[in-house]
């Protein structure tokens, strides 16, 4: 029998599972990846934290901030830095996209090369 998707793909960012599956598939990890990335055994680790049905050791959030450049206060919360500029915002989401640590890399030299230009 098919799974029914009742949310129409819409990932529930209310919960802090929810905001870990809503990271991975931004980043475009799969499961079973992000498990590798954080060195657990298996993708179920990762299944039960976003269906909420395990939680988060505070190393784990450590872990999954920092791949993921986001605050453990997000993770865990939904905190997000409101009071950023929204120029800022779009920026960190435009490298929070970015899928190969190459063109991290890239465009943050870009950035530097603009800093330095702006003196």
């Amino acid at each position: 029998m098919k799974k029914v998707n009742r949310n129409n793909g819409a990932i529930d960012v209310t919960t802090f599972g929810g905001r870990i599956k809503k990271l991975r598939t931004d980043a475009g990890f799969t499961q079973e990846e992000l498990a590798v990335k954080l060195h657990l055994e298996g993708k179920s680790a990762i299944s039960n934290y976003e269906n909420n049905s395990r939680g988060v050791s505070a190393e784990m959030f450590t872990q999954l901030s920092r791949l993921f450049h986001v605050s453990a206060d997000y993770i865990l919360n939904g905190d997000t830095l409101d009071n950023l500029d929204p120029v800022v915002n779009e920026a960190i989401e435009i490298l929070n996209n970015l899928k190969t640590d190459k063109a991290k890399q890239s465009a943050l030299a870009m950035l530097r090369q603009i800093q330095i230009l702006e003196g």
